[in-house]
C-alpha cells in the first residue's frame, strides 16, 4: 500500500472513531436522561440523531457510509 492510501485510510479510521464516540454519547445521554427522568429538546435531538444513523444504515444495507470511501 502506498503512503497516500495509508494516510487516506488512518483518516477514515479517525473520523469513524470520533463518529462512534460522538454517538456513544448520545446513547448515553439517552439513557441519563431517561434514569434522572430529564427529558428537554436535547432528548429528542438525540433521539432524531439515532433514526437518522439508523436510516443510514437501512439504506446502506447495514454498512458504514464510510466503507465505501475506504
Amino acid at each position: 500500500m502506498s503512503t497516500s492510501n495509508n494516510r487516506k485510510l488512518l483518516f477514515i479510521k479517525i473520523v469513524h472513531t470520533a463518529i462512534w464516540l460522538f454517538f456513544n454519547a448520545v446513547i448515553f445521554y439517552l439513557l441519563y436522561a431517561a434514569i434522572t427522568d430529564k427529558i428537554d429538546i436535547w432528548v429528542w435531538i438525540c433521539i432524531g440523531l439515532v433514526i437518522i444513523e439508523a436510516l443510514v444504515l437501512l439504506a446502506l444495507k447495514m454498512f458504514c457510509p464510510l466503507t465505501v470511501l475506504a
